[in-house]
């Protein structure tokens, strides 16, 4: 069976979420950008310092990927970016702008009938045969939550909606198992689908039957209609109406950003402008969404609230691609994300450029 793997242990869990931090933060300026917090489905685990770094071949990162990069583990895995990892084969590779925005790993195994998605925020990665995070990726916070699958036909339908709706852009995959006529080997071969007329909200469950919720959407549903510069932001516009509710989002921010309001429903996504780990008795660990590249929110007026970690950011240029974000709930976690955000202090009613 195929799943993800604790840190350091390598046991077996429904799910972990690893949370990198920048370099050059705590109270020395010190971070290296290898160190991550960490949390998994084993309830007591909270969210926590871990004790080895990513540049550890046993952080659940690591362990995790290990499996399918074993060349005798017959796994079967698909690999996207939308900026490809430089190779010694490959050391410039060209990126289609018109591919989603989107990032994540899909591994499965028809023979044990089982799989784990891997959606992540980190630019250039992985490699194919990579277990440890590349030192040119170190610079900002990224977010990593990887899921099992309960079966192999989920991995199928997962590869259906990454083609159609993320337009994700695959640079590597593994099919020992799959058929021609299969969603996986279409995804990892670029086979065109028609395009969807709307978002998907796809609920799966994970090997021990916790749900999850794939929010995806293509860029023809998200796009400025003729004749304007502002289309619909995959948070406001989609993830908080889909689950009815309010939404504090972390993501980079480097451009104009949507309108924290949605008119239409009152709905409200605010950004956060700082993470502060004190809260979580790690004082002096603080930094602004500048030096962040995660993209993560938490659902403010739910109890207990949703996570949503993603690979769509809340710039309007995001209109223009695909993308996506899983939504689940783990109130353990919820509660320490919504104790280390600083949320900026004015509902923005307008697109507008945010400062920490």
């Amino acid at each position: 069976m195929i799943s993800p793997l604790s840190n350091q242990s390598g046991q077996v869990v429904d799910w972990w979420f690893s949370y990198k931090l920048p370099v050059n933060i705590g109270p020395k300026k010190n971070t290296t950008g290898y160190e991550f917090l960490y949390s998994d489905s084993i309830a007591e685990n909270g969210l926590s310092q871990s004790p080895i770094s990513l540049d550890h071949p046993e952080s659940a990162l690591g362990l995790t990927l290990d499996q399918i990069f074993s060349p005798e583990s017959g796994y079967g895995y698909i690999l996207w970016n939308d900026e490809i990892p430089p190779t010694p084969e490959n050391p410039n590779p060209k990126n289609k702008g018109t591919k989603g925005h989107t990032k994540g790993v899909l591994a499965f195994s028809k023979k044990t009938n089982s799989g784990f998605y891997l959606l992540h925020s980190t630019p250039r990665f992985p490699t194919e045969g990579a277990k440890v995070l590349p030192d040119y990726e170190r610079k900002f916070g990224q977010t990593y939550l990887c899921v099992s699958l309960k079966d192999y036909d989920t991995a199928n339908q997962l590869a259906e909606i990454l083609n159609a709706q993320h337009e994700a852009q695959v640079y590597a995959s593994h099919l020992p198992e799959t058929g021609t006529e299969e969603a996986l080997f279409k995804f990892a071969n670029g086979v065109p689908t028609p395009k969807p007329t709307a978002p998907v909200h796809f609920q799966f469950e994970t090997h021990n039957g916790v749900q999850f919720s794939l929010i995806a959407k293509n860029k023809s549903w998200s796009m400025p209609p003729k004749g304007t510069k502002i289309g619909k932001d995959f948070w406001k516009d989609l993830v908080g109406p889909t689950l009815k509710c309010d939404i504090d989002v972390e993501s980079w921010r480097r451009g104009v950003v949507f309108a924290d309001l949605d008119a239409g429903i009152s709905d409200i996504t605010e950004d956060i402008v700082d993470v502060d780990l004190s809260q979580i008795g790690m004082k002096g660990f603080t930094w602004a969404f500048e030096k962040d590249h995660a993209k993560w929110g938490i659902a403010i007026n739910l109890q207990p609230g949703f996570i949503i970690i993603s690979d769509i950011n809340r710039q309007i240029s995001q209109a223009n691609r695909g993308g996506g974000g899983l939504a689940f709930q783990a109130p353990e976690l919820w509660n320490l994300l919504d104790q280390i955000q600083i949320k900026e202090k004015n509902v923005e009613t307008d697109p507008h450029k945010d400062q920490s």
